[in-house]
């Protein structure tokens, strides 16, 4: 695999006792702590909600791609919509939200459009 392992940090970028040396293959990303409700562990490795996940990917890949995630994601149970919803209110600003809400409104009945 040539894409990075991407390590979320809960610190400031600025905070100079988060800084060190880059590791070949990790991506350290830094920002607020996460709500405990977008935390979960698997093995014993401490990692991000589905729900959490599908809206940071959404930084990173075409819609079709993200549409995908989705479908996934609901095929194997693991959809919640609601907890969704709850993450996506969390996230500050980004680029990607436009395209991350036109994706998760055909999977949010709230928010889906009559056709």
């Amino acid at each position: 695999m040539d894409d990075p392992i991407n390590i979320y940090i809960p610190a400031s970028a600025d905070d100079p006792r988060d800084i060190g040396p880059d590791l070949p293959g990790i991506l350290v990303r830094r920002g607020p702590a996460l709500h405990p409700e977008e935390i979960t562990t698997v093995n014993g490795i401490p990692v991000t909600s589905v729900a959490r996940t599908l809206v940071d990917c959404a930084e990173c890949c075409e819609p079709e791609e993200l549409r995908q995630m989705f479908l996934n994601a609901r095929e194997r149970g693991l959809l919640d919509v609601a907890a969704v919803r709850r993450s996506r209110s969390r996230v500050e600003w980004r680029p990607s939200l436009a395209m991350f809400d036109a994706v998760f409104a055909e999977f949010d009945d709230q928010r889906r459009t009559p056709e």
